[in-house]
């Protein structure tokens, strides 16, 4: 029974790590937080985009961070086993700023994204992630 308690408190010490990632990241917006909850190596998949190490992350974290404004995260549904973290989380703000060539529109987004993420001793080791473009492209007014 003692093994079981250890590994349930594992699984909430890990998603309380995810959910400090996507507050401080989004919500709080301070790019300190990959540094904090990040492991220097992490590793980035996603269908357009692969990132090595956390300074890669944090130069492509700062265009978007840039671009989007009045960013905010919420948490829609998070679910741990192992070493790994799967969340689906609504992402919503304001395109403010050029975005990969879009320029500057105004208009609101609201997105959604599934992430996984593995963690290693209290940092996230690697992260994969889909997220809705199709639909985040539309509301940024760069495609119809």
């Amino acid at each position: 029974m003692v093994q079981g308690r250890k590994y349930e408190y594992r699984l909430e010490q890990n998603k309380e790590v995810v959910k400090r990632y996507w507050d401080g990241k989004w919500n709080k917006r301070q790019p300190s937080t990959l540094d904090e909850l990040q492991a220097p190596d992490v590793v980035y998949h996603s269908p357009t985009l692969n990132m090595n190490g956390v300074e890669e992350y944090k130069r492509v974290y700062g265009s978007y961070r840039e671009a989007l404004q009045d960013t905010r995260v919420v948490i829609e549904e998070i679910m741990a086993e192992g070493d790994k973290v799967m969340t689906r989380t609504r992402l919503s703000g304001v395109h403010g700023g050029e975005l990969e060539g879009i320029p500057p529109s105004g208009n609101r987004f609201s997105c959604i994204s599934y992430t996984v993420f593995r963690l290693v001793h209290d940092k996230i080791a690697e992260e994969w992630e889909l997220l809705d473009e199709h639909t985040f492209m539309q509301q940024l007014g760069a495609i119809k």
